[in-house]
């Protein structure tokens, strides 16, 4: 009796699970995971990185309301959090334009305003449009070039990119900092003929291994060589994959997931097709790389940033499916949704390596949720 009871029980479970599929998966974790968010809102409309410190964070407090206002649910059930937190941010503007924390150390400039823009401009592009232009125009300034006040010129490899500010007046371009600040110029409207995304091409093309496509200077005399798999690294001079060595016994810096994915949306942003060489070049590694278990090139370093790469990604460029090496189709917001909800700790939250503070919360809830807002789209 025993037995048939189990049996009927493990039936009930299977069939409860099959009618759950990844638009409910989705919906759920999406709504546990707001909920634990919106309880972790400071009294001031901010959020902050729980370990480091208890003040309220423009970074964090951005990438919150973005993770809330993306989608209509939350939108209407998180309407008085999400007006709190605009608050916050347009508060903290400066007079440059830049959106900051003042006093903090490091200030991480480029870095905040470009997450503040991008969530100002999620909740309502019209009413922050003068904010977004005033941050606009800080951030085309702030950029690596000629005649701004961080000068370098074409054969500097950070011409065109963006930077942390924490160690010295000219910080150094990475990818990182370069698709956010891309991302918030898209956000704000930057016409695409404006000089600022043709510099940064210059700075993302430096960044992938496609040989006949970068020219970035330098790279000899670090010891290395341009790959040509099509993936990207961190900066022209790093990959935080560290190196591989070629068939050809040279080295090269090894791409790695999170920033090929941002690398393809990068030059989505600026503007190159799906038919340019370089894009066709970054898909194929996606491709090859195809994954959800890890961040392909770093393990478990990442893994959540990752995968909110792979998503802005994806949906920036319009993409549904993706055809691995193997020539399987993946639905990957489905398959996205689905990896995620089985993810998710009981409280609602998420949390990942130590690495980059994914151990930290909400920092992981926060790229788990902007994950599923983009995902949302993708997913019948």
């Amino acid at each position: 009796m025993k037995t048939v009871v189990a049996s009927f029980c493990a039936l009930l479970v299977a069939a409860a699970t099959s009618v759950a599929g990844p638009k409910e998966d989705l919906a759920n974790a999406w709504s546990k995971g707001a909920a634990a968010l919106a309880k972790q809102q400071r009294e001031d409309g901010g959020w902050s990185l729980k370990g480091l410190g208890d003040n309220s964070d423009v970074a964090i407090t951005g990438l919150a309301l973005a993770a809330l206002a993306g989608s209509e649910e939350g939108k209407k059930t998180y309407a008085d959090a999400i007006a709190k937190a605009c608050a916050y941010l347009v508060k903290n503007q400066a007079a440059d334009g830049s959106i900051a924390n003042e006093g903090a150390v490091p200030k991480l400039t480029n870095y905040k305003t470009s997450i503040a823009m991008t969530a100002l401009a999620t909740v309502d592009k019209a009413k922050y449009k003068d904010v977004l232009d005033k941050g606009a125009k800080w951030l085309v300034a702030f950029q690596y070039q000629e005649n701004g006040p961080q000068k370098a010129d074409k054969n500097d490899p950070n011409y065109g990119g963006a930077g942390y500010d924490e160690k010295k007046d000219q910080p150094r371009g990475d990818m990182s900092n370069t698709t956010y600040m891309l991302e918030a110029l898209e956000a704000a409207g930057v016409p695409k003929d404006s000089e600022v995304w043709k510099r940064a091409l210059t700075f993302v093309q430096r960044c992938q291994n496609r040989s006949e496509s970068n020219d970035g200077p330098g790279f000899d005399k670090l010891g290395v060589v341009v790959g040509d798999d099509g993936g990207f690294f961190y900066r022209p001079g790093e990959s935080k994959a560290e190196k591989e060595t070629l068939p050809n016994g040279k080295q090269c810096f090894r791409s790695y997931g999170s920033m090929t994915y941002e690398g393809y949306k990068s030059m989505i942003y600026a503007g190159l097709s799906k038919d340019d060489p370089r894009v066709k070049a970054a898909l194929g590694w996606i491709a090859k790389n195809y994954t959800l278990d890890e961040n392909p090139g770093m393990k478990a370093q990442g893994y959540f940033y990752y995968l909110h790469a792979f998503a802005s990604a994806l949906d920036a460029a319009g993409v549904s499916e993706i055809k691995d090496a193997d020539g399987e189709t993946h639905k990957w917001a489905e398959e996205l949704a689905t990896k995620l909800a089985g993810l998710q700790k009981e409280d609602g939250n998420w949390a990942g390596d130590p690495r980059w503070w994914e151990d930290m919360q909400p920092l992981p809830t926060l790229y788990a949720l902007l994950s599923l807002n983009r995902a949302a789209k993708h997913v019948k």
